[in-house]
């Protein structure tokens, strides 16, 4: 299992290179999505923490310790009628190329930040809150997430279909149709009036037989996406 404070400013230092601060409820919530999506790959727990269903969500005790190390810089915000709000940065941060995480672990925090950092705080809130199968599976304050509901990550399998071979002779026509306005593009721009009806005419052309009734089952490609859930090592079946 991976520290705790190393995800964490992982997760900041990926923010912070791209101009996002986070509030302390944020960084919880990026880090119990990694710990989602690290389980929904790989089948077993990321970190030890002890996640609960807390008021705002999942939240985990131990993390109040955590940020207290001197590796995490906080920034006190008044906000206000006696309120404060609490953002945090790394307290040294690390400006080359290293990483704080493998490079694995580094790839899915910056799936994750750059996934979230334009969205409202609220949407945040309610993806993990009701989007979330340990989230989905509980149903009492103060009990424990239970990662096993996470479902497996699917596998997604593209089956081509090869055309007749009447609509591969029809594509090549309208191909070659296209050819001259296409080259002329690519090379040395002459009047935009010649280059104009060029492609206005080709362009004619494929619209014209495109028009045309065709059975769907003789396109040029057809793909099939087939989605099912993969269990295992992803080698068996087909």
């Amino acid at each position: 299992m991976y520290p705790t404070e190393k995800i964490l400013l992982q997760i900041l230092k990926e923010s912070s290179s791209r101009n996002k601060t986070l509030g302390k409820t944020e960084l919880i919530k990026y880090l119990y999505l990694t710990e989602v999506e690290y389980y929904r790959v790989n089948r077993e727990r990321l970190t030890d923490l002890k996640w609960l269903f807390h008021l705002y969500g999942p939240y985990a005790y131990e993390l109040e310790d955590t940020l207290k190390l001197p590796v995490f810089q906080k920034l006190i915000i008044e906000t206000g009628n006696d309120r404060e709000f609490i953002k945090y940065k790394v307290a040294e941060p690390n400006n080359d190329y290293r990483q704080y995480v493998d490079p694995k672990l580094s790839v899915l925090i910056k799936k994750i930040v750059g996934q979230w950092k334009d969205k409202d705080f609220a949407e945040l809130l309610d993806y993990v809150y009701f989007e979330t199968e340990p989230m989905q599976f509980i149903e009492n304050r103060g009990e424990q997430l239970d990662f096993s509901t996470i479902i497996k990550e699917t596998l997604t399998v593209v089956v081509p279909l090869k055309a007749s071979k009447e609509t591969e002779r029809r594509v090549a026509e309208l191909r070659k149709q296209l050819a001259p306005a296409l080259k002329r593009l690519g090379e040395k721009r002459t009047t935009e009036r010649q280059e104009g009806n060029e492609y206005k005419e080709a362009k004619e052309a494929w619209d014209e037989e495109m028009s045309k009734d065709i059975d769907p089952e003789v396109y040029k490609k057809i793909f099939i996406t087939i989605t099912k859930p993969f269990y295992g090592s992803g080698k068996e079946g087909n």
